[in-house]
């Protein structure tokens, strides 16, 4: 009979040193594997920029957005795309499906087939952006004190400075207006000289045409010869000879003022303290790099420009690596103080050779995951750590179940290593079913796909890394160490004795009392059941001291009516004694310095401001008190304070879509949806996400006459615009960034009647006002149209008024919805928050029944028995019964991360049904009669289930107090399943045994 020193896994050195390596690499991969704040997500989401601003609505659609649309049909990947079409401009919104993650090969299919239908557009200008979900976590402004211009020049010598750190992916100029060189040429100019603005402009299109001299090449060497069509100085623009008509040339600087200036047509813009500056946005790569260190490089290389060019002001307004150690250092600070706690628990509770070893196994089981993790590449960010705290009560429960049972066996009689050897034959196989039922529990988070399935993907990974772990160090690590410490019998002590007879008190009166013990079952479980349930988000808000505030002015109002509010809001808000600092985006919603943030780019009519407040403020408080504030003085304008939260871009908590062929039936449908909203109690700031009509004005040209007068309407066009935004002439190329040289009145006209009065000059040299070709008419157009999947589309949104769900709300509003469908012959769609949740859940519900199958089959493989094993799936309901219960308890709301809570229990709930058959089993199997196998197995395995749930429950403590808003609905839920199921399995276990052993299979008594 071979000895126990014989056996591979029982040989302490070879045990010890590999339990030593992995540790030690865990320790390396903790310090030097790549970190970031959150997980990072497949690139889903892309956007198509359509751009000419000469083209009406109507044209950028018909030319450049439905040409798109087609192609994007046809693509099967895309799950759906809409489009945003303005006055010259249009953005394209593409989201692939959920189940695509190599999304490279999609966006380059995207890029390919776009390319093409772009050289059939003509002069609509095309860009593909498929990385607009990357985190711009740092944000900077620049400051020359020289003005906007030099803030611009400055910001891009700084850009290029930030980029040569190779950790840098992108860096991002934010309210920086393009630069022009203007010449400013009158109208009175135009009449002394006989010189048109097209001529001026042709001519410097010759002169900056760079038309290639070719090489001269001999046999010694060969060189370029320099272009002589260039311009590459502001000089060079300013001597630039003018053809007069007498025949004579005179140099540009004569008659027009040359100077640089912003473009007017930039609507983008960056304010700070009530200045407006120039700002730099930087991308880092995910999954790549360790964010802090690169933090600390950037940092340097900022003070590095500040000392450098010390006439300016670099400043840091955003910086996520800050962000990113805080989280981490409170999640890591939750993990120690769980450790501890586990560890207080088991001395308190079990021997302290027990305990001791025990408590040894937990850094060994941790470190060793953490090492396995890193060394395939893991990143260490907050769902990581976290991964770590949920398993920290589920890695001790096989090696608490191992050490009780080598004590069992050493408290009669056995020697170490005898007792050891026992405890592995007996509980290697229950183990390897417990372990395998906890993995089917995490399962469906595993394999369920989308941006929230990515977002908690780690947690799975880790848990089911540790849990592996934990049974490989139970059955090697734990009987080592019982071998090498040494075993005193001491008296045994009044827990101990508590422990020894309260199991045993418990199966005999739920055997012998069936029907009492079922009706207080019942009625515990009809209580928990018929608690309230706390109404709020479905996804958490975050922990940082920062929020935002989101400013919507009617659509078609201009940039700086924009900018005039946002900047009186952002005055208020420094003044808020619990505000520290502001600044402000207006025409567009700024950078996306959060990884949920929606971002609406190049909007004149939207603003954004962000704030910081004082670190004993608590955020949400804030926020309310603003927004009761912005209800009485924004009456009309949407004007809203949020907290940055968790999950997926949303706009509005509600939001309803109506999409039909025509935008008159798509109206009338959504004026009645606005109407039901608008007449609730439930909700508030029910707004249009569209507009009935603005004014424009119409212009229709008296092509008779142009002939007449041998004018094109491409020659009129150019005079028109060379009385607004300015003429381009051609592009120049001697600066940091290309520039365009335009042609423009020094003073841009503003009103139709002096646009109409622009002087038109004739081949004959004859000035005639542009209104002998124009006819003029004000219409009403939308200023925006929004198209999704080929439709036209109108959006109602809407927020839940205080203490009601928004679920509740559009299960009502889709009643209604049905009878607009058939009313108005369109589709109605709810997107929002409810959405969301929907598509999270459904994430989820779609891989359970993988978890499902793979829990079975470990069942079925451990008790050869259907009904058992269904005993133990039914064991499952006891956890979920509690989680809502807690949750109501403590006044959280039942959210995703509560649900992450649920499935966590359905692995830990299934190991105490496990152990319980399992002894009760090898009692009928050692000849015990049914009743008394049963109250024996409740006896002998009270402590170790009592211990795994207390120390699971120590373990999840730290987490209920977090900084973060994201861990305490999932600790809550795990900590009040785990109490009713394990103290409603105490007393119907017995029960379920009793019923199904009777009569006892001769499959079952045999194993």
């Amino acid at each position: 009979m071979p000895t126990p020193n014989s056996h591979w896994y029982f040989q302490p050195r070879l045990i010890l040193g590999i339990i030593t390596i992995l540790a030690l690499t865990g320790l390396f991969s903790w310090h030097y594997a790549n970190e970031q704040e959150d997980p990072s997500f497949a690139y889903r989401n892309g956007m198509i920029l359509l751009s000419n601003p000469g083209m009406s609505i109507e044209q950028l659609t018909d030319q450049g957005v439905r040409p798109i649309e087609r192609i994007l049909s046809e693509i099967d990947e895309i799950h759906t795309f809409s489009a945003r079409i303005k006055q010259g401009y249009a953005n394209i919104d593409i989201e692939l499906k959920d189940s695509i993650y190599d999304t490279d090969v999609i966006w380059q299919r995207v890029k390919d087939r776009t390319r093409q239908a772009a050289n059939r557009m003509g002069e609509i200008n095309l860009s593909v952006h498929d990385r607009v979900q990357d985190t711009q976590g740092i944000v900077l402004s620049v400051n020359s004190g020289q003005g906007l211009l030099e803030d611009r020049r400055m910001a891009l010598v700084v850009r290029d400075e930030l980029l040569k750190l190779a950790d840098v992916r992108t860096a991002s100029l934010i309210g920086a207006p393009q630069e022009q060189l203007s010449v400013a040429y009158s109208s009175q100019s135009m009449r002394e000289t006989g010189v048109s603005p097209i001529d001026i402009a042709l001519t410097l299109q010759q002169s900056n045409a760079q038309t290639s001299l070719g090489t001269l090449q001999n046999p010694s060497f060969t060189t370029g010869v320099n272009s002589l069509t260039r311009l590459d100085t502001l000089e060079s623009v300013k001597n630039i000879q003018i053809s007069m008509p007498n025949g004579q040339s005179v140099p540009l600087s004569s008659i027009a003022d040359i100077a640089y200036r912003a473009d007017p047509q930039s609507n983008e813009q960056f304010w700070y303290n009530g200045q407006r500056t120039v700002g730099i946005a930087l991308t880092l790569p995910p999954d790549s790099i360790r964010v802090t260190e690169t933090g600390r490089l950037i940092r340097n290389k900022i003070d590095e420009l500040n000392q450098r060019y010390a006439q300016a002001s670099i400043t840091i307004h955003l910086f996520q690596p800050d962000w990113t150690q805080k989280r981490r250092s409170s999640l890591l600070s939750s993990l120690l103080y769980s450790c501890l706690g586990v560890a207080l628990v088991l001395m308190c509770l079990m021997t302290f050779r027990s305990a001791l070893i025990v408590s040894l196994s937990i850094p060994a089981i941790a470190l060793s995951a953490i090492g396995l993790f890193g060394m395939f590449g893991g990143v260490i960010h907050q769902m990581t750590i976290a991964g770590l705290v949920l398993s920290l009560g589920l890695m001790v429960d096989n090696s608490i179940v191992m050490a009780e049972r080598i004590v069992h066996h050493l408290e009669r009689g056995m020697t170490r290593s005898h007792a050891a050897i026992s405890a592995i034959k007996e509980l290697y196989k229950p183990l390897a079913t417990a372990t395998l039922t906890t993995i089917a529990a995490f399962v469906p988070m595993l394999l369920s796909t989308g941006g929230v399935a990515d977002f908690i993907a780690t947690i799975p990974i880790l848990v089911i890394i540790c849990i592996l772990f934990s049974y490989v160090i139970s059955l090697s690590f734990v009987p080592i160490l019982s071998k090498l410490l040494a075993y005193q019998d001491k008296p045994t002590n009044r827990i101990t004795r508590i422990f020894n007879t309260t199991g045993g008190h418990i199966a005999h009166g739920a055997l012998n009392y069936p029907k009492a013990t079922l009706m207080v079952s019942l009625c515990v479980i009809t209580l928990l059941l018929s608690l309230p349930a706390s109404k709020g988000e479905f996804f958490p808000k975050t922990n940082r001291d920062q929020a935002y505030v989101d400013i919507q002015l009617p659509l078609g109002s201009s940039v700086s009516e924009t900018t005039k509010v946002a900047n009186g809001i952002a005055d208020k808000l420094k003044n808020n004694d619990s505000i520290t600092n502001t600044f402000s985006f207006t025409g567009n919603s700024g950078p996306r310095f959060y990884y949920n943030l929606v971002q609406q780019p190049n909007e004149s009519h939207i603003a954004r401001i962000v704030f910081e407040t004082k670190a004993d403020v608590a955020v949400a408080d804030v926020v309310n008190r603003l927004n009761d504030e912005f209800k009485v003085q924004f009456p009309n304008f949407i004007v809203t304070a949020h907290e940055l939260g968790q999950g997926p871009p949303i706009e509005s908590p509600i939001e309803v879509r109506v999409l039909a062929n025509t935008n008159q039936n798509a109206l009338g449908a959504a004026e009645a949806l606005f109407a039901l909203l608008n007449e609730r109690v439930d909700t508030k700031s029910v707004r249009r996400a569209y507009v009935l009509g603005k004014p424009a004005l119409n212009l229709a040209t008296n092509k008779q006459q142009l002939q007449v007068s041998n004018i094109t309407e491409q020659q009129l066009s150019q005079y028109l615009a060379w009385q607004t935004t300015g003429l381009t002439a051609t592009t120049l190329n001697y600066t940091l960034d290309p520039i365009d040289l335009v042609v423009a009145v020094p003073q841009p006209v503003n009103n139709s009647t002096e646009l109409l009065s622009t002087q038109i000059l004739t081949d004959t040299r004859q000035f005639i006002p542009a209104s002998l070709f124009l006819e003029q008419s004000v219409v009403g157009i939308p200023p925006v149209a929004v198209r999704q999947d080929g439709f036209h589309t109108l959006t109602v949104l809407s927020d839940v008024a205080e203490g009601y769900s928004e679920e509740e709300i559009i299960e009502q509003l889709q009643l209604k919805a049905k009878v607009l469908t058939e009313e108005f012959g369109v589709t109605i769609e709810f997107g929002g928050e409810a959405a969301e949740s929907e598509q999270a859940n459904s994430a989820l519900l779609v891989a359970m029944p993988a978890g499902i199958v793979l829990l079975f089959v470990a069942l079925v493989l451990q008790f050869n028995s259907y009904r058992l094993s269904l005993v133990v799936m039914c064991s499952i309901p006891l956890g979920a019964i509690g989680a809502p219960a807690m949750l109501s308890l403590v006044n959280i709301p039942f959210g995703f991360m509560s649900i992450l809570g649920v499935l966590a229990l359905a692995g830990i709930v299934v190991n105490t049904a496990i152990i319980l058959i399992e002894s009760t089993l090898q009692g009928i199997k050692n000849g015990l009669q049914r009743k008394k196998a049963i109250a024996a197995a409740v006896n002998e395995r009270f402590r170790p289930i009592l211990l795994t749930t207390i120390t699971t429950i120590i373990g999840m403590l730290p987490l209920t107090s977090s900084q973060s808003p994201l861990w305490p609905p999932l600790a809550w839920a795990v900590i009040g399943g785990l109490i009713t199921s394990t103290a409603l399995m105490m007393f119907i276990m017995p029960l379920a045994l009793n019923l199904l052993l009777k009569p006892v299979r001769n499959d079952i008594q045999t194993q």
